[in-house]
């Protein structure tokens, strides 16, 4: 998740449209993977008290790797107030190494997740929606082919390819390669 220089600027000014159509979805599934289950329906507080910090703020920051640094650190905030206020208390506090790392695990994940669907909205519409299809609702290739009207050969081609750029994107990145050897 970048910010961009532009989305910024807004920001600093009272704008916050962008920030939010940028930035809230992955912030949101960030908050909701480190919650969990049984605290998830807390992410949206936690996003929306860390954005208006970040708000409160918003003219302190020179870059937007700041404001970035800033905003999760806020979120991080957020959720190990959660944990503390949670009837796991003692718990929490055997664990808070563990939460520490998960979080930073999180975060590389969000990363590379952001990365990899910036890379997929940059693919062919076909191979986007084959994308979709496959890998998020996982439909096989013959009911891919029904609904975009292919055959199963096709489609499996289509697939190899949309794999393949992938790949070439991401040639010079070990941990993409790696997230792309698992699909």
């Amino acid at each position: 998740m970048d910010i961009r220089e532009s989305t910024l600027k807004e920001f600093q000014e009272g704008r916050i449209e962008s920030f939010y159509m940028e930035l809230y979805p992955s912030l949101l599934s960030y908050a909701r993977r480190v919650l969990g289950p049984e605290h998830e329906f807390l992410a949206e507080d936690c996003v929306q008290e860390a954005i208006y910090r970040v708000y409160q703020s918003r003219r302190q920051f020179d870059t937007p790797l700041q404001m970035r640094s800033f905003l999760f650190t806020c979120i991080h905030n957020e959720i190990i107030t959660i944990f503390r206020k949670s009837d796991r208390k003692e718990r929490f506090l055997e664990t808070r190494e563990t939460i520490d790392n998960t979080l930073i695990d999180e975060l590389v994940l969000q990363e590379t997740l952001d990365r990899l669907y910036l890379a997929i909205d940059q693919l062919p519409d076909q191979l986007r929606r084959i994308f979709e299809l496959s890998f998020e609702e996982g439909l096989r290739h013959k009911e891919i082919a029904a609904i975009l009207q292919l055959s199963p050969h096709t489609v499996k081609k289509q697939k190899a390819k949309l794999i393949q750029l992938l790949r070439e994107h991401f040639k010079d990145d070990a941990t993409m390669l790696f997230l792309l050897a698992v699909i």
